[in-house]
């Protein structure tokens, strides 16, 4: 079982995709490139040519990533909920939320709240707007790994 601090959580939010933005700025100077030379000399159509595969592999990358950048605003979306919830617990047991360790990162039924030596399990109503917990313990308390 995995636990995931806080701060893990949280600084997972903050990562973005450099490798998207990385080939986007390249493709981009690579379109203005041609654009300019294409402009510069009408006559050759080998800059025309380069201009249209350039936008088409813009388009095309574009297309591709839009679904993994969906993707990643929902897990997003969720860790943000779940780093709510550590919070609010953090409240509720007086202690630090950068303490706290979640098992999930995003909101479930029976999720685990690590506070110190203490164990929550979590339980939401119908509507995820109040949850209780309640104290549990770990049968395999070597099979624990943490991610901080």
């Amino acid at each position: 079982m995995t636990f995931y601090s806080y701060n893990y959580l949280d600084e997972q939010n903050k990562t973005p995709n450099l490798l998207f933005i990385f080939v986007s700025m390249i493709l981009v100077l690579a379109v203005v490139i041609s654009g300019y030379l294409y402009y510069r000399n009408r006559t050759d159509n080998k800059y025309r040519d380069l201009l249209i595969i350039f936008v088409l592999s813009g388009a095309l990358f574009v297309g591709i990533n839009y679904n993994n950048y969906e993707k990643q605003l929902d897990v997003t979306n969720k860790t943000n909920q779940t780093l709510t919830l550590m919070r609010s617990v953090a409240k509720s047991k007086d202690v630090s939320a950068k303490k706290l360790y979640s098992n999930s990162s995003a909101l479930t039924e029976g999720m685990l709240i690590k506070d110190g030596k203490k164990i929550y399990r979590v339980s939401f109503d119908t509507n995820q707007n109040s949850f209780t917990l309640t104290n549990v313990h770990l049968v395999n308390k070597d099979n624990v790994t943490y991610r901080k």
